[in-house]
């Protein structure tokens, strides 16, 4: 009778709880580093839907007393997959709510080349706003031009021109328009992209004179990527609203840090700044490229222009 090797079974037990163990241990370890990927990628998915609207005043000290004009700014709709003209449309619903006097779009209406269908459901959206308010556009470097072209988006601005003249919008692309906001009488300027190499503030601004300073008028200066504003910087105008950055995209909680915001400057990412003494207002947009946000929702943003 052939005596069993004890010593043996154990090693061998021993080898067999060892591996069950390991192989425990990495699926432990593999959970623990992708479930947090994971949940952070389902919770930036939902934040890219959660609208916000925000109000924010500001102060333009030429205004009349006791007048007071209310903008609806809104920017980057990025009509795609990942961000449908429904919530396009839900998002100026919202914005409409609150009777504004005016609704400045500061670009960015596009991703890529959406079809002839998507084109014609944003002109339907489009016209619904500007038969309920005057409405004013600049265009942003996903709408057409060289920068568009080289990242597979239309090689110039004709589409989405057509888009909006069919709207009724009235485009500023480096041009300006006179206008009457709630009795007072009010220039909005709009630039081309930078990043398109459109950006001509020579043809439709003019210079700060140094001996008479700025004027005290409401010139409104609608210009789609913040850096902008360092080209403007010696030209006339009394408030500035861009858009392009989605508010970083991605936002450090606690520490309003945003790494990934394509633009030079990262003070000027999101909300009312001061530049030089002038108000500079750049709101996170409604749309998004990849259909994710972390900590800085889509917005609409409502400006309330006042004297106090």
């Amino acid at each position: 009778m052939e005596i069993p090797d004890y010593h043996k079974e154990q090693v061998k037990n021993i080898q067999s709880s060892k591996k069950k163990w390991l192989r425990r241990s990495w699926i432990s370890s593999a959970l623990k580093f992708s479930i947090p990927p994971i949940l952070l990628g389902g919770y930036s998915r939902y934040e890219s839907t959660w609208l916000e609207i925000t109000n924010t005043v500001v102060r333009l000290p030429f205004l009349p007393r006791q007048k007071k004009i209310k903008i609806l700014h809104v920017s980057d709709l990025h009509l795609s997959r990942s961000t449908p003209i429904d919530f396009i449309e839900h998002a100026f619903s919202e914005g409409l709510k609150e009777k504004p006097h005016a609704c400045m779009i500061t670009g960015d209406f596009i991703t890529d080349r959406p079809d002839d269908k998507q084109l014609t459901a944003l002109t339907h959206c489009l016209t619904k706003v500007s038969k309920k308010v005057q409405t004013f556009a600049s265009l942003g470097n996903h709408d057409g031009g060289s920068w568009s072209a080289s990242r597979n988006g239309f090689s110039s601005t004709e589409k989405i021109k057509v888009v909006l003249n069919a709207a009724k919008v009235r485009i500023l692309h480096n041009e300006r328009a006179s206008t009457y906001l709630n009795g007072l009488p009010v220039t909005v300027t709009g630039l081309g992209d930078m990043w398109n190499k459109e950006c001509h503030p020579r043809k439709c601004m003019t210079k700060i004179q140094s001996k008479q300073g700025r004027r005290p008028h409401l010139n409104i200066l609608l210009s789609h990527n913040p850096d902008t504003k360092n080209l403007v910087n010696e030209f006339d105008w009394a408030l500035m609203l861009s858009g392009h950055t989605h508010g970083g995209q991605f936002r450090i909680p606690f520490s309003g840090y945003a790494p990934l915001a394509p633009v030079s400057d990262l003070s000027h990412t999101e909300g009312l700044k001061d530049f030089h003494g002038r108000p500079h207002f750049i709101t996170r947009g409604i749309g998004s490229l990849y259909g994710f946000r972390v900590n800085c929702r889509p917005e609409v943003s409502l400006l309330e222009l006042s004297r106090s």
